[in-house]
């Protein structure tokens, strides 16, 4: 069976996405040593800015349409981006492993605990399961889509073989995201934008009958992440340290290292300068 790991990355006019997958999937190389693909919408910037991209494979697809998104770096600054998250359920048909880990560009590997997940036998692995580095945060919008409805599933990180169950899970997705005004009012999600973790959490919902199931397997650990109000600070090697916004006080932050974690980065900005500037090793 062959296995890997596939990222998307569809540029806006602020964020590299590519830099960022690029990243990424010398992370997942180094800590998994798994072969590592990339899915794009312009093939053309990748080959140009960066022709030792490290990738195994180069997969291009249609730029999807884009939503409107408030991009924190930090407290203080934000601005109001595109956000091309419409292309996650052609997963199924674009991959070109059996078994594939995907991962967004701003989830940051440190260590082999995935390793283990992709040598077990299920055919779809996700997080549920979450811990905010601040430590004081209500957590409640990743716990369940609502106080009231269904758990919450990070489409950020997981694991899938191809077989009939997860290939009519992705045409599920697909499905609830061509019919989102609808599954929105049905499951009660106070949010407008379209959210892959929500598609993901509905179609989970249905693959086990509206009731608890187990075509979802918890992949091990937690999704560790800080949210863009925080800043990542610097990487070295596996250890991580962020300014974690303070409770009441906007614009203080508390220091936070992690070590050894695989981190969920939200504040794009901040990942991109430690990059650019070599800040890792």
């Amino acid at each position: 069976m062959t296995t890997g790991a596939l990222i998307f990355a569809q540029n806006n006019a602020q964020v590299d996405y590519v830099k960022l997958a690029i990243f990424a999937g010398l992370r997942i190389k180094k800590f998994l040593n798994i072969p590592v693909s990339i899915v794009t919408d312009n093939t053309e910037y990748l080959l140009k800015n960066y022709p030792n991209h490290g990738f195994d494979q180069v997969i291009e697809t249609s730029t999807p349409q884009a939503s409107k998104k408030t991009f924190h770096d930090g407290t203080l600054t934000s601005k109001v981006l595109e956000w091309k998250n419409l292309s996650r359920p052609q997963i199924y048909d674009v991959t070109p492993y059996e078994k594939t880990l995907v991962i967004d560009s701003d989830y940051i590997i440190n260590s082999d605990i995935l390793k283990g997940a992709l040598e077990r036998d299920y055919d779809f692995q996700i997080y549920s399961k979450s811990f905010d580095l601040s430590g004081w945060r209500p957590t409640n919008e990743f716990e369940r889509i609502n106080q009231y409805s269904i758990p919450f599933y990070w489409a950020t990180t997981f694991i899938f073989v191809k077989t009939p169950a997860t290939e009519a899970f992705f045409e599920l997705v697909n499905y609830v995201k061509e019919n989102w005004l609808y599954y929105r009012v049905l499951y009660n999600i106070d949010a407008s934008i379209y959210r892959n973790d929500h598609a993901f959490s509905i179609a989970i919902h249905i693959m086990n009958g509206k009731t608890v199931g187990d075509f979802a397997v918890e992949l091990p650990g937690k999704m560790t992440y800080c949210i863009d109000k925080d800043i990542l600070l610097k990487l070295d090697n596996n250890k991580l340290q962020f300014l974690v916004e303070k409770e009441n006080h906007l614009g203080e932050y508390i220091l936070a290292k992690t070590n050894g974690i695989d981190v969920h980065v939200m504040n794009k900005m901040s990942l991109t300068r430690c990059i650019d500037e070599g800040n890792y090793v």
